[in-house]
C-alpha cells in the first residue's frame, strides 16, 4: 500500500512541473490529466484507509473480551481527565489521546460504569474540534449518550459509531494522518488496559490458579498481532508527517515482539497440544513497551 503514496507524490511534482513550464494548450491538457490522475490515486487512498478503518477492532471490543474474560474493573488503569487542556495544543496530540479516550470509554461502558462514561463522553468534545471532528461528538450525540444510560450494548455502539464517523469524517477532510493517529491512540490504550489488568492482578492466589485465571487475558493480548499489522498497514498509506512517521517506529517496536519472542507461543497456541499452559509473564516486554508508548501519548 506504500505504492499509493509514492503515486500520489510522483504524480503531485508531474503535475507542478507542468503547470510551471512554459507552453499552449498541450501542457495544460497533460497539467490537467496528471491533476486527474493526482486526485484518482488520492481517492484510492482515503479508499484502501477507510477499509481498514472498519476492519480494525471498534474501542468496546477488547473491554468486552476482558469482561468476559472475568476481569474486574480497575479505575485507575484508564487516562484521567487532568490534561486534556494539554492535549488540545496540536491536532496529532488531540487525534492519539482521542482514541485513547475512545477505548477508555468503552472500558467504561463495558464494565456500566455510565456516569462516568458519559463526563469522558463530554469532555472528549474539546478534542474533537482540534481533529477536525466535532460533528461525530456533537450535542445530539451526547444525548443519545445519556438517554441510553441504562443499556450497555446501546452505549458501546454509540462510543463505537463516534470513531467510526470520526474516520469517515477526516477521510472526506484529507486528514488521513489523523484518523491513522486515532486508531493508533485506541490500539494502544487497548493493549495497554489488557496487560496492565494481568500484570496487575492480585497475586494472593495459588500459582497455578492465578496463571489458569490469567491465561484468557494472556491470549486477547496474544490476539492484538493482527488488528496491529492492519493499523501499520494505515500507517503506511496516508501521507507522511513527524507524528506518523514517528508512530509508525513505536509501534514497529511492538510488532518486532511479536514476530519473536511471542511468535513461539503464539504456535503452541495454534498446535493445541493441551500440555501448554500461558504463564502471564509471557506478556512482560510487549507490556513494557506498549506502556512506554502510552505514557509518550499521554504526558
Amino acid at each position: 500500500m506504500k505504492f499509493n503514496q509514492l503515486k500520489l507524490a510522483s504524480l503531485a511534482l508531474s503535475a507542478a512541473v507542468l503547470i510551471t513550464s512554459c507552453g499552449g494548450g498541450g501542457s495544460q491538457e497533460q497539467s490537467s490529466e496528471a491533476s486527474s490522475e493526482f486526485e484518482a490515486a488520492k481517492a484510492q487512498v482515503a479508499a484502501d484507509v477507510s477499509k481498514v478503518l472498519k476492519d480494525l477492532p471498534p474501542p468496546s471490543e477488547v473491554p468486552y473480551l476482558l469482561l468476559n474474560a472475568g476481569a474486574e474493573f480497575d479505575e485507575s488503569i484508564i487516562n484521567s481527565l487532568d490534561k486534556m487542556e494539554s492535549y488540545q495544543v496540536s491536532e496529532s496530540k488531540a487525534a492519539l489521546n482521542l482514541g485513547v479516550y475512545a477505548t477508555d470509554i468503552g472500558y467504561l461502558t463495558s464494565y456500566e460504569k455510565s456516569e462516568l462514561a458519559l463526563d469522558y463522553m463530554g469532555e472528549c468534545q474539546k478534542l474533537a474540534a482540534p481533529v477536525g471532528v466535532a460533528g461525530a461528538i456533537d450535542y445530539g450525540m451526547i444525548q443519545r449518550f445519556e438517554s441510553n444510560m441504562e443499556n450497555r450494548d446501546s452505549l458501546s455502539n454509540i462510543i463505537n459509531e463516534v470513531m467510526e464517523k470520526s474516520g469517515e469524517r477526516l477521510s472526506e477532510l484529507d486528514e488521513l494522518n489523523s484518523a491513522a493517529l486515532l486508531l493508533a491512540g485506541s490500539w494502544i490504550e487497548g493493549v495497554y488496559i489488557s496487560s496492565t489488568i494481568v500484570n496487575t492482578y492480585p497475586d494472593d492466589l495459588p500459582e497455578e490458579s492465578r496463571t489458569l485465571i490469567l491465561e484468557p487475558l494472556v491470549k486477547i493480548v496474544i490476539d492484538q498481532k493482527i488488528s496491529l499489522a492492519d493499523l501499520l498497514q494505515v500507517m503506511s498509506d496516508v501521507p507522511e508527517t513527524a507524528e506518523v512517521t514517528s508512530m509508525i517506529a513505536e509501534l514497529q517496536k511492538v510488532k518486532a515482539i511479536y514476530d519473536g519472542e511471542l511468535a513461539e507461543v503464539e504456535q503452541k497456541i495454534a498446535e493445541n497440544t493441551g500440555d501448554f499452559v500461558l504463564s502471564p509473564s509471557t506478556l512482560d516486554n510487549l507490556s513494557a513497551e506498549v506502556t512506554r508508548i502510552r505514557n509518550s501519548i499521554i504526558e
